[in-house]
């Protein structure tokens, strides 16, 4: 018998409570509204009281009114803790609904109730799978317009036989990114170690399936591993917001987050984004006090366990105590890019920073805009700081940041934030010059220095044609970063300047290079360190 285990991700909610009267009124304020009556999504039905997604509503979104305030943050909280957010149930995704307006009202379901979900079926179909026979196989989906991972399974391979997973939505598009472990050492090894593909799908219309045929057209597809936190004795904290983040704390970079109220006082919470042989911190607390942010413990209670030399899935198991820590915790961007349909293929880089200090908090480079819509997740804010987001799109596809107009770039602001920070941004001809700079900025999740110099595994790794590379810095100086083939020519410089203690991220374009084994080789005042990448085109 096949043994078959599933993982699903949820974007979960924010909980806050309130004795506000409800007004049947108000489903007329909401995308869709019509299609439901304030008991079916609201409250537990015949006049109960107020389920925990109409406490929040109540609480959060009125205003003085009494009207419900539509809009990005309450369209992309997940209230029932099914997996869909809100906007996704009510056919807004992105919270842009004016009076007047609505999507599909027969893809609309229960927002408010956990087994009532629009998700349609995935199926792959398997065929010719007789070189894996016995071994693992291990199957992810990615939302393209987030790179979120949205489901996960696992299961031992026949010759024929198939998958299945409830979790797409009308209109999304996907990856379905899967491996065998071909070398049965029970973990992700690029190929040819392990074999591996990636399909795609787009604009899914309803239940989908896919036919796959062994082939040997392998994929890196850069498996990332779970971390599992076994909750127990949290019964101070049943109904309250719970969130929780993993920081690689060799580069100080947040690899993700998730939050959600604490269902019960033994429960799990999942998140994917670990590599093997990395070290994390897993950050995490309560929301004692009820505001819907973090306040420094006793205020909230907030704990970090910590991940060393990960191995694989890793689990913690955490039982309630009161040695509390002072996690500092950082606020996030959501930005949703919309009507970005005259750059699909282009590159994107955007960073975060602060515009008081320049000090950079988050830059991430997008190798191709794949839809019109899209959503960067961008961590490291701090409460009551300013913000500048200056991004661009590579318009003449020569790999940097050219001046308006030869690239369209822009700048967003973000003043005085005291929590997450929701922004919709439609394309615009207005063009600002960002003066993009090289990729000095400090990315430091925690605030705090490494503590080490560190020149870390480029990532993806073989690549094609672009690739990533950080390094840290514990004191100022001059650092140089170059590239070498096998027979010590220089092929490429990355770095030659004079740079601050911190973490970097440098991004390395091979597009003029055959594939090969290359070196990568760092000096930064006494410390010197080499390493090899494969560019594989």
């Amino acid at each position: 018998m096949k043994k078959t285990t599933t993982y699903f991700s949820a974007l979960l909610i924010i909980l806050l409570f309130s004795e506000i009267e409800g007004r049947d009124f108000r489903v007329g304020q909401v995308p869709n509204g019509f299609r439901n009556s304030c008991n079916t999504c609201h409250t537990n039905g015949g006049g109960t009281p107020r389920n925990e997604f109409g406490k929040m509503v109540e609480a959060r979104f009125l205003d003085n009114g009494g009207n419900v305030l539509w809009g990005p943050e309450l369209a992309m909280l997940d209230s029932d803790g099914d997996g869909v957010t809100n906007g996704q149930e009510l056919q807004d995704p992105y919270g842009m609904w004016t009076s007047g307006a609505s999507g599909n009202s027969a893809l609309v379901t229960n927002a408010g109730l956990a087994s009532s979900v629009p998700t349609k079926k995935l199926t792959v179909n398997f065929a010719s799978m007789n070189p894996h026979v016995d071994q693992t196989l291990w199957l992810r989906v990615v939302d393209k317009s987030t790179m979120n991972e949205v489901g996960r399974i696992s299961t031992t391979i026949s010759a024929s036989f198939n998958v299945e997973l409830t979790l797409l939505l009308v209109g999304s598009s996907y990856f379905v990114d899967f491996f065998a472990d071909f070398n049965n050492n029970g973990i992700y090894d690029a190929p040819p170690t392990d074999h591996a593909w990636r399909e795609e799908l787009d604009n899914v219309a309803g239940d989908e399936s896919i036919s796959f045929t062994h082939n040997t057209n392998f994929v890196d597809i850069g498996w990332d591993y779970m971390v599992n936190v076994d909750f127990s004795s949290m019964t101070p904290h049943v109904g309250q917001m719970l969130e929780m983040r993993v920081v690689d704390t060799d580069s100080g970079l947040e690899v993700g987050r998730v939050s959600g109220n604490v269902p019960s006082a033994a429960y799990t919470a999942g998140l994917p984004g670990i590599k093997i042989g990395g070290n994390y911190n897993v950050d995490f607390y309560a929301d004692f006090n009820k505001n819907g942010v973090y306040d420094a413990p006793p205020t909230d209670h907030a704990w970090r366990e910590t991940i060393t030399n990960a191995t694989g899935d890793e689990t913690i198991s955490f039982t309630h105590n009161t040695s509390f820590t002072d996690i500092e915790w950082k606020y996030q961007l959501v930005m949703n890019f919309l009507s970005m349909t005259p750059h699909v293929g282009q590159k994107l880089e955007l960073r975060v920073y602060d515009s008081g200090t320049d000090f950079e908090v988050y830059r991430t480079s997008l190798d191709e805009i794949l839809l019109p819509n899209f959503t960067i997740y961008a961590p490291g804010l701090t409460a009551g700081a300013n913000y500048n987001v200056d991004f661009y799109a590579d318009l003449n596809s020569n790999g940097s940041y050219d001046v308006p107009p030869s690239d369209h770039a822009w700048r967003e602001t973000l003043t005085s934030i005291d929590m997450n920070q929701y922004v919709n941004w439609s394309h615009n001809t207005s063009f600002t010059d960002i003066q993009w700079p090289a990729p000095t900025g400090v990315i430091e999740e925690n605030g705090s220095l490494p503590e080490g110099y560190l020149l870390s595994q480029n990532y993806p790794n073989p690549f094609n044609p672009t690739t990533n590379i950080k390094f840290s810095l514990v004191e100022s100086g001059f650092v140089s970063l170059k590239v070498y083939d096998l027979l010590g020519e220089q092929v490429a410089e990355l770095v030659n300047e004079n740079m601050n203690e911190g973490s970097y991220q440098v991004d390395f374009n091979a597009a003029n290079l055959s594939s090969g084994v290359y070196i990568y080789r760092i000096q930064a005042n006494d410390f010197i360190e080499t390493k090899t990448m494969m560019l594989l085109k």
